[in-house]
């Protein structure tokens, strides 16, 4: 496992938004966690406004019916994923920038959203979320300018050690 997800499954880095600076193929990232017991989701892009945050979100959590079309329902869905069982959750959403570029107001309203749902968990002790950003885009928080932490990758993790040959 790379040792960005290592230390993010061993719960060396606290749940939460990042920016995520890999090339790792989607599809090898979601082995990597499920093989750790947790779930990768790919956001795929390119979202281009409101709509198409709410309908990538759904489809790459598998929103269930109740939950709507609306900020504030995308907020519920992902504060709750109860219908999701994993040990931890990682939405990895490929070229974020594209909404920051094509819809300012969105890329707020996203950003929002995405750390109400982080807070709630965080309050509520759910299994941990991880959201990556990964690809080029605003390297700032819309809502106050602050940058944007990226995933550390953090030695000494067991998922970092070299492995021993055999």
């Amino acid at each position: 496992m790379t040792p960005r997800l290592g230390a993010l499954v061993a719960g060396v880095v606290a749940p939460g938004l990042y920016r995520w600076r890999s090339r790792a193929h989607p599809g090898a990232v979601r082995r990597e966690l499920t093989g750790a017991g947790w779930s990768g989701y790919p956001l795929a892009g390119p979202v281009t406004d409101a709509g198409g945050f709410f309908d990538g979100c759904a489809a790459a959590l598998a929103f269930p019916d109740w939950v709507g079309h609306s900020w504030a329902a995308v907020t519920d869905g992902l504060a709750d994923l109860s219908w999701l069982p994993a040990q931890g959750h990682v939405l990895l959403w490929e070229r974020y920038g594209t909404l920051a570029a094509s819809d300012g107001t969105a890329w707020r309203h996203a950003y929002e959203t995405l750390e109400r749902a982080l807070g709630r968990r965080a309050r509520e002790d759910a299994s941990p979320l991880f959201v990556l950003l990964r690809g080029v885009g605003p390297a700032t928080s819309p809502v106050d300018g602050a940058p944007i932490p990226v995933l550390p990758a953090v030695s000494g993790t067991a998922a970092s050690r070299p492995r021993r040959a055999r």
